[in-house]
Parts: structure tokens; C-alpha cells; sequence
């Protein structure tokens, strides 16, 4: 009977022994960044109600695009582990948050049409940009820029929200940093309550005349100037009838018609992404705090106590294998995404043309045909 006790407080003491090695492990391997100038560092947005325009007229609305994320993946891979940087699931985050910010904006009534956009070179009304800082569990912090087709800048500005118990597990359809998308709504709104009927109608003129001079230079890039700054402007308008803007038009509308069809894919993967993705931040955050906890007791080289129990450290435990469950889950779906996007199949002009590869490759595949459609009607030289 005293040797059975025996081995089962050695049994008990080994785990212990192994618990405390793999959560040791667990914390080194979740270690935070380098600390930062706090004079660099943003303010959480904290609670936000989102500003709703119940009639907004509709010369006042704009479209939106929104470019894929920049995934902020630095290029040294060693450092990927230290800063908490899975690549894969980083790379579909950058793709999952502009489709949240996208309802955001449609839900504050104040915009035309939003789109998720595959890269920056698409013209849009308003174009916002995004460079992915910290996306944990614990803190989002994201760079925010946003510039009209005129070039003026509406934004340039890093948003940080911090989640809390009460944000997990986060309820479907919204999101544990749901405040940091309705803050850059908020300031977008806010800025274009600055503009003037006369701005926003110059901001429409040349987004259209500066997609008109992407098809053909030498047609339409006469109608605009820039200045030093980069600014546009418009020198003169189209004559009224003109069948070549109808052209533009017609191109311009199957272009955005593939965009559509990009954009519903990158629904597709936040509606099949959010349940595991969700779950994952949850646990990763459960983990960041027993990471800190532990921190602050080796500091301050406490020993046994409540926290330090074997069944408090299996707890901790079954956390973090929960936490490289979801990650594992997680990273398998995004890479899928990443990798395997199906082609998409588009008509113009009587054709069907079948496009393969990811899909900003798809898309720079579209754009060349329909610029050489458009050289073949004209016969004028394709742009650029």
C-alpha cells in the first residue's frame, strides 16, 4: 500500500514536472513583441457606437473599395515564432478583416457600393488600404489609410482595440474588435461630411476619367492634371454622348462584375473562416494571460499556490492543447484559401474566358483582356 502511494505521488509529481516544462514552453514560444516607445504607441478605441446616415443622398455616396491587407509578415522567418506570426492564418486574416469592415461601412447607410478589392491598382471613388501591426488574441492593430481618386488623403492613422473577457466567445456575426472597424467608419464619415457636393462630384469625375486613361492614354488622359502633390484634376469633361465613354462604361462594368464575383469568394471564406478563427483568438488569449501570469510569479518568485495546483496547471494545459487544435484547424483552412481558389469563368463580348491562378493573378488576367477588347474596338492603343 505505501510503495502504491508512492507511485502515484512520483506519477503526480511527473506531471507536474511535465505540465510545468510544456507551459514554460508554451509561454516562451507565445512571448510578445519588443517593448515599444509608448509615445508611439496608439490609444484602444474603446467602446464605439457606429454613426448611421439614415438618408443620405445619393450624390453624396461614394464607392468604396477596400484593397486586401497588407499581412505585415516580416521577411526574417525566425522572427515569426517570437512575434506570434503564423503566416498562412496571417495572410487569410488580411483577406477576412477588409469583408468586416465592408459591413461595417454598409451598415452605417452611407456609402454606394463596397467591395473587398484583390489589389490596390483598381480605381475606386475611396480606396482604403490596410497594414496588419498585432492581430492576437488580445490586442488588433491595424494602419489605416484612405485616399480619393483625386489623391487627397482621408486617413492615415494606426486604430488598436483591446479584447476583454466579455468580448469572447464572440457572438455570430460580429467580432471581439467590432469597435475598431466602427471607429474608421466613424472617421471616414467624418470626413466626407467635410466635403461639399461640388468635391464629391470632382472625386466621381476622375475616378472615371482616370479608369477611362488606364484603357487608353492617348484618348482620355488629356481630361485630367496633376500637380506636385499628386493631385488630380479635371482640365475638361467628355462631350456629352460621346460613344466612346459608353465604352468605357460597358468595360468598366464587366471589370467591376469579376470584382463582384472576387468579392463574394472573400465572403465565402469570412463566413467559413469566423467560427474557427473565433475559437482560436479566444484560446490564444487564455494563453497570453496564463503567460503573463506566470511571468509576474517567477518575478516575483512565488511558489506553491492556488494557481500553481496540478489541477489549475492541467487546466492551463488543456487551454493551451486547445489553442494548437484551433491554430492547427486554422492554419490548414487558410492555407487551403490561400492556395486553392477555384477559377472563375467570365463572358465579354460574345467570349467565355476561364481564369485560373489566386486571385489577384485572376483578376490582372481580366484586366488584360478587356483592355484588348477595348484596343479592338477602338482601335486605339491598350493602356496600361
Amino acid at each position: 500500500m505505501h510503495n502504491r502511494i508512492k507511485v502515484k505521488t512520483n506519477l503526480r509529481r511527473g506531471c507536474c514536472a511535465l505540465l510545468s516544462c510544456l507551459l514554460a514552453l508554451a509561454a516562451a514560444m507565445a512571448r510578445a513583441q519588443a517593448p515599444i516607445d509608448p509615445a508611439l504607441v496608439a490609444i484602444p478605441v474603446g467602446s464605439v457606437n457606429l454613426r448611421v446616415e439614415r438618408s443620405t443622398p445619393e450624390q453624396d455616396m461614394l464607392d468604396v473599395g477596400l484593397a486586401i491587407f497588407n499581412p505585415g509578415i516580416p521577411l526574417d522567418e525566425a522572427s515569426h515564432s517570437i512575434l506570434g506570426i503564423f503566416p498562412e492564418i496571417r495572410k487569410a486574416e488580411s483577406q477576412f478583416m477588409p469583408v468586416l469592415l465592408r459591413q461595417v461601412l454598409l451598415a452605417s447607410g452611407a456609402w454606394g457600393v463596397v467591395r473587398v478589392l484583390p489589389d490596390e491598382q483598381i480605381i475606386s471613388e475611396l480606396l482604403v488600404t490596410g497594414k496588419i501591426r498585432q492581430s492576437d488574441g488580445s490586442r488588433l492593430e491595424l494602419a489605416i489609410e484612405a485616399r480619393d481618386a483625386t489623391g487627397r488623403q482621408w486617413l492615415d492613422k494606426t486604430y488598436v482595440d483591446v479584447a476583454s473577457a466579455l468580448d469572447y466567445p464572440a457572438t455570430e456575426g460580429s467580432d471581439p474588435y467590432i469597435d475598431l472597424y466602427r471607429q474608421i467608419a466613424n472617421d471616414l464619415l467624418e470626413y466626407r461630411q467635410g466635403l461639399d457636393e461640388r468635391e464629391l462630384r470632382t472625386i466621381r469625375q476622375v475616378a472615371f476619367l482616370r479608369y477611362a486613361a488606364s484603357l487608353s492614354e492617348d484618348a482620355f488622359g488629356g481630361y485630367l492634371q496633376q500637380d506636385e502633390q499628386g493631385i488630380y484634376s479635371v482640365v475638361r469633361l467628355p462631350a456629352e454622348g460621346d460613344p466612346m465613354i459608353a465604352r468605357v462604361e460597358r468595360i468598366r462594368d464587366q471589370e467591376h462584375l469579376f470584382v463582384d464575383t472576387v468579392d463574394e469568394q472573400y465572403v465565402d471564406l469570412f463566413d467559413e473562416m469566423a467560427p474557427t478563427y473565433s475559437l482560436w483568438r479566444q484560446y490564444s488569449r487564455d494563453q497570453a494571460l496564463y503567460k503573463e501570469d506566470y511571468e509576474a510569479r517567477a518575478q516575483t518568485k512565488e511558489r506553491i499556490g492556488r494557481r500553481g495546483t496540478f489541477t489549475a496547471m492541467e487546466q492551463t494545459y488543456n487551454t493551451y492543447k486547445q489553442t494548437k487544435i484551433q491554430e492547427q484547424d486554422l492554419d490548414e483552412m487558410a492555407t487551403g484559401f490561400n492556395n486553392e481558389v477555384a477559377p472563375t469563368v467570365m463572358e465579354a463580348s460574345g467570349r467565355v474566358f476561364r481564369l485560373s491562378g489566386n486571385l489577384n493573378a485572376q483578376y490582372n488576367e481580366w484586366r488584360g483582356i478587356l483592355r484588348e477588347i477595348f484596343a479592338l474596338e477602338t482601335g486605339l492603343p491598350a493602356g496600361s
